[in-house]
């Protein structure tokens, strides 16, 4: 083993080399600094702001133009050969051409459809059973663009086939509360009536399913110059926008979302199908549309007392309640003749990729849908022509360089107007995906229903991101520029203002409607829907010609956006948008503003039942102790994300999941009061009007009404349980808020 003296040599050289090699690595390490890599820099970077004025420059009316003139150059409702070949492929393409990857998502699913050979009508009955007063079967071509032998005829999309008479009876709008004072107050039996209800005011398929809650054999839906053609409406299409009297709005009755056959579960190769005689969900009777030119012709024999003043349209007629007919019919019938029929069908949805950077796996999401009743001019394909321009200017610049930190799709659905399908079915097949993964979805359904002003609804953590988008987007108005209002924000401010803060504003609250839906719904996603509209001075229910077959290129370019300044606005808008969240470090999702809708419908609660509440011993109290610690948890995550050390990648994503994660905590697995297909206890459809948001729904529902219900007792309860469900819900969202130690309370320091 050798002497001491050779070992303490040897032992001596070892150290010498050792000590050798870690002065180099000191004066390696210890001299400057290596430079940080570029990857990291740009992890740790908001996306470059100036490419944001880039892609709106890059967002070209023309091309919006061409677009919207291809898609509404023929019909293409859900299913058809157009819709579900030449415009898919179209779409695919574009998205392939542009973007890193593209992919067609199939589903066979239930359509509806009308008889080609044998059109659903109505008529006056006599009493050896001669029609007389047809209705017309078919929409009168008033225009040169309109002319086309796949126009469907005009139905109500899954409306029950048959053929039923029965007195006729005139139900305005056909709400509940039109039913119930019909009920109440004229003390009116309804059962085996004919309904004939005017469009408007709230979702058609409420109108069918009120009618037959109230025993009404069948509906007749009518679209009244009050709501459609206001001002004097012998001035119409192809003249102006207002509807004309053979003009009719057809539509879908189906009271839920998705594929009826296969509820809960999408509707791929391995799902189970429901017999179709098994669809409870299905029309309970028959409902067919008419124009306002045949509708004056019943409700001129009308019998019975005249209708309140708020009951009145603007039709050159008395309005009577009904039943029945006045001499010489008064032995006469209203038929209706419906022979609607349902069948499966494929449908498909267009998704096209742009990959992220650093975050491949946090979804941005925009949608259109793309299928349309009749042409859809404005529905959809204003809103199509504007995600086919975007997905282009968004290719642009990924050809030039750029690249987002997450991840933005583009979803073109299907079977929108059925019923929400394509793009319910999407998300029932990847809800495991995207509800870890989608940071949020951002809708268009119609880009330009009007020119006057913006119009917007989101879930509250998108409203400060609406806003300071909108304050980018150029006024596409040069009147408004004039008037000194530069920007899309200034217009919308000054034409909506928020009842709550003048500075700001009116953002409505998000229902049901449109493809968002079930990405609140189900996945607990964050939602928005814009759009720019008509004057709120008009008070019509929705753009004139909604669903009719005069919903043409022609209408758009001539008459709504001749030069496509509203269309190219909203398309940069919408790109505003899913840049800033696709490239922002931290997530533009503000959760104070959650805070304070929740404080508001808390007061409104209060305002509008607390009497009733503390008279029947119901306390707030717990309701309002959550709201209370969802407001502090929220303005401390918001301090976090203004002193987080943004070059900590760790720290950035705990930070922007808990951001994600608040919408997701809206949700109940078991659904709301009486409705399992809607989950979010904060924001879900009325009970009584899919269109419309309801506030609380279990608690609004559960109160709805409830002096009048026969059972207190029960329904009493019910409303304590909706409360208890509210706050514990509330006090779940602020939970996953709170500092990552802060377990169920047991962080105390």
């Amino acid at each position: 083993m050798g002497s001491p003296t050779q070992r303490t040599a040897v032992t001596a050289a070892a150290c010498s080399v050792l000590f050798f090699i870690v002065g180099i690595l000191i004066g390696k390490f210890a001299g400057a600094p290596e430079p940080v890599p570029a990857w990291f820099r740009g992890m740790s970077t908001d996306g470059d702001s100036k490419l944001t004025e880039t892609l709106m420059k890059e967002i070209r009316t023309d091309n919006i133009q061409s677009d919207l003139k291809f898609f509404a150059q023929k019909p293409h409702i859900a299913g058809s050969p157009r819709e579900e070949e030449e415009l898919v492929t179209y779409v695919f393409s574009e998205f392939k051409k542009h973007l890193d990857s593209a992919r067609i998502f199939s589903y066979k699913v239930l359509l509806s459809y009308p008889n080609a050979t044998d059109p659903n009508y109505v008529a006056v009955q006599l009493e050896n059973g001669t029609e007389v007063e047809v209705s017309a079967k078919v929409e009168k071509v008033l225009g040169q663009d309109q002319d086309d032998s796949t126009v469907v005829n005009p139905f109500n999309a899954y409306s029950r086939p048959g053929i039923v008479t029965g007195d006729l009876v005139y139900v305005n709008y056909g709400t509940i509360e039109d039913f119930l004072y019909m009920s109440r107050n004229l003390s009116m039996d309804l059962n085996g009536t004919i309904a004939l209800a005017r469009y408007g005011k709230i979702f058609r398929g409420d109108k069918v399913k009120h009618a037959a809650q109230f025993g009404c054999a069948g509906v007749i839906l009518y679209s009244d110059p009050a709501d459609y053609a206001v001002g004097g409406h012998w001035r119409v299409y192809p003249d102006d926008w207002w509807l004309p009297g053979s003009g009719v709005q057809r539509g879908s009755v189906l009271p839920v979302d998705g594929d009826p056959l296969t509820p809960f579960y999408p509707s791929i190769d391995s799902a189970y199908y429901l017999d179709q005689k098994e669809i409870s969900v299905l029309s309970a009777i028959p409902v067919t549309p008419i124009g306002y030119d045949d509708a004056i012709r019943y409700l001129r024999l009308l019998a019975g007392p005249d209708v309140p003043s708020t009951w009145r349209g603007q039709l050159n007629v008395t309005y009577r309640h009904g039943p029945g007919f006045t001499a010489p019919h008064d032995n006469s019938k209203m038929k209706l003749y419906v022979q609607t029929y349902s069948e499966k069908r494929i449908t498909k949805n267009v998704i096209g990729y742009i990959r992220g950077q650093y975050e491949p796996d946090r979804y941005v999401l925009i949608g259109n849908h793309r299928d349309a009743w009749v042409f859809g001019a404005v529905d959809p394909s204003s809103g199509t022509s504007a995600m086919m321009e975007l997905a282009r200017a968004f290719g642009k610049l990924l050809k030039e360089g750029w690249r987002p930190r997450r991840s933005i799709m583009f979803c073109n659905w299907g079977a929108e107007e059925h019923g929400l399908i394509g793009s319910t079915e999407w998300v029932e097949e990847l809800i495991k995906t995207l509800g870890n993964r989608a940071v949020a979805y951002l809708n268009v359904d119609i880009a330009v229903e009007g020119n006057a002003t913006l119009i917007a609804a989101a879930t509250p953590n998108l409203y400060k991101l609406l806003c300071e988008s909108a304050k980018k987007v150029e006024n596409p108005n040069p009147e408004e520029v004039a008037r000194g209002r530069k920007t899309v924000f200034d217009t919308w401010l000054a034409n909506s203002p928020s009842h709550y803060d003048p500075a700001l504003p009116q953002i409505d609250s998000i229902g049901s409607g449109s493809d968002y839906t079930a990405f609140l719904q189900i996945a607990g996603i964050p939602c928005t829907d814009i759009r720019y509209t008509y004057s709120q001075a008009y008070k019509i229910s929705s753009y004139p010609l909604y669903h009719s077959a005069y919903e043409t290129f022609g209408l758009v370019s001539g008459l709504m956006d001749k030069g496509f300044k509203y269309h190219q606005a909203v398309a940069r808008l919408w790109g505003v948008m899913a840049k800033t969240l696709a490239d922002k470090v931290l997530l533009d999702l503000d959760c104070t503003q959650y805070a304070s809708k929740l404080e508001r419908i808390v007061r409104d609660i209060k305002a509008n039942y607390g009497a009733l509440l503390e008279k029947n011993d119901v306390t707030l109290d717990g309701l309002v102790k959550a709201v209370d610690e969802f407001k502090k948890a929220a303005g401390d995550l918001q301090t976090m994300t203004e002193t987080v050390d943004v070059t900590n990648p760790l720290e950035v994503r705990r930070l922007n999941d808990q951001l994600m994660e608040v919408e997701r905590a809206f949700i109940d697995p078991l659904g709301i009061f009486g409705r399992p297909w809607y989950r979010h206890t904060i924001f879900a459809p009325s009970q009584h009007d899919a269109y419309g948001s309801s506030s609380f729904p279990g608690l609004t529902d559960a109160l709805f009404d409830i002096e009048n219900d026969k059972d207190q007792v029960k329904r009493w309860e019910a409303v304590k349980k909706e409360v208890s469900v509210a706050a514990f819900t509330i006090h779940s969202a602020a939970g996953v808020m709170k500092d990552v130690n802060d377990i169920g309370g047991l962080n105390t320091n």
